[in-house]
């Protein structure tokens, strides 16, 4: 028989699992950051030029990068919990 072991997104970045009254709800879904690819034909403006500026400080052979969700600013948390 195998062992399957699962993980979360929030166990695999090293946090808890966000308040689903405080999380955000865009993209990031209260990670603060989501991942984007170079040739996913969806990307608005923005996120292609977050992928651009990404790919400039660091650049990455498989083409994928996270960006800061811009619903949240990178906290991870919706607009009600800033107040």
């Amino acid at each position: 028989m195998t062992d399957l072991q699962f993980t979360d997104r929030y166990a695999a970045l090293g946090m808890a699992p966000p308040d689903p009254a405080t999380m955000c709800h865009g993209q990031c879904e209260g990670t603060g950051v989501y991942p984007i690819h170079k040739d996913d034909g969806s990307l608005t403006e923005a996120e292609r030029a977050a992928w651009e500026a990404a790919e400039k400080a660091a650049p990455d052979e498989d083409g994928w990068h996270f960006i800061k969700c811009a619903d949240c600013n990178g906290t991870g948390k919706s607009a009600a919990a800033h107040g």
